[in-house]
């Protein structure tokens, strides 16, 4: 007997057991009485024994039975738990949301995007992996994940949320003492703080050679730099323009035919999403970035 049909049967038995008549135990399942008795038969033949003791008048459970009868107490405990999770996930703003984003985007956007939300929302918490690794989400580790491209995958849900671009920047203090860069030439002699496998910047879609005193695999600890006027950067404008209102950063080379960027929101395809994951999706959709937002 295949496991569902076996289930199927175990819960018709169970409400036969429950009213001891076949007759009523039909009427409240919605079937016919014939079909009733039929699949209990074939229940009791795959588990070779008896399970009712019936007569023209009376329905009696067996030793067995009873057993059955009480471990079918357990099974449609579950399916009603099954039943009430599934409800509470549809209606009920509560429990854990687990999001994987670019560590930058991460810092200067979707932190406080989180913090909003979860002000509005405190039933739910928000768990966030800032690291650079492409997560595969069909595995299930992570709910969400944001990510900067220009071919978001096909096999997901891909809403774009954004475009940036990249600028040059140095702190006020950088500039007054190294000068204005008037000509992509002149990177050449100023130091060019970038990521450890950088050797070149991409301006005006051309690739141009820098060099500088530092290689950190830590953005963070990059911008931290460019602030206390030790180099100069190129930096997601989402991020400087965040310095700039708070007078840490200028734009000091500004490109003729920058290359656009899309931040995108990624998730797998669910008929029925989670009350929680409605919530917060539409969160970040209308979140107010630091450049023109999609409307779609």
């Amino acid at each position: 007997m295949k496991p569902h049909k076996k289930i199927e049967r175990l819960v018709l038995f169970s409400a036969v057991a429950d009213t001891l008549n076949f007759g009523e135990a039909a009427e409240r399942l919605g079937i016919s009485r014939g079909y009733l008795s039929e699949q209990i038969k074939a229940l009791e033949e795959a588990l070779g024994v008896k399970l009712l003791q019936r007569s023209t008048r009376q329905v009696h459970l067996t030793a067995e039975g009873q057993q059955v009868h009480a471990d079918t107490k357990k099974l449609t405990k579950c399916v009603q738990d099954i039943e009430q999770n599934l409800i509470r996930e549809q209606t009920q703003l509560e429990g854990k949301i687990s999001l994987t984003a670019p560590n930058l985007f991460a810092h200067f956007v979707l932190g406080e995007c989180c913090f909003q939300f979860s002000q509005e929302n405190p039933g739910v918490s928000l768990h966030i992996d800032t690291s650079y690794h492409r997560h595969d989400l069909n595995k299930g580790q992570f709910d969400i994940a944001f990510r900067s491209t220009n071919n978001p995958p096909q096999d997901m849900v891909a809403k774009p949320l954004f475009q940036y671009e990249h600028m040059i920047v140095a702190s006020p203090d950088y500039i007054r003492a190294n000068g204005m860069i008037e000509h992509v030439s002149e990177l050449a002699s100023h130091a060019c703080l970038t990521g450890p496998d950088q050797d070149s910047w991409t301006i005006n879609r051309k690739r141009v050679a820098v060099s500088g005193w530092l290689k950190v695999n830590d953005n963070l600890s990059l911008i931290a730099h460019v602030k206390k006027a030790r180099g100069v950067a190129r930096l997601p404008s989402y991020v400087v323009l965040q310095c700039i209102e708070q007078g840490e950063m200028e734009v000091i080379f500004k490109e003729a035919n920058p290359m656009q960027h899309t931040m995108y929101i990624v998730h797998p395809q669910r008929l029925h999403q989670s009350a929680r994951m409605r919530a917060f999706l539409n969160a970040v959709k209308h979140w107010r970035y630091p450049s023109a937002s999609f409307s779609s």
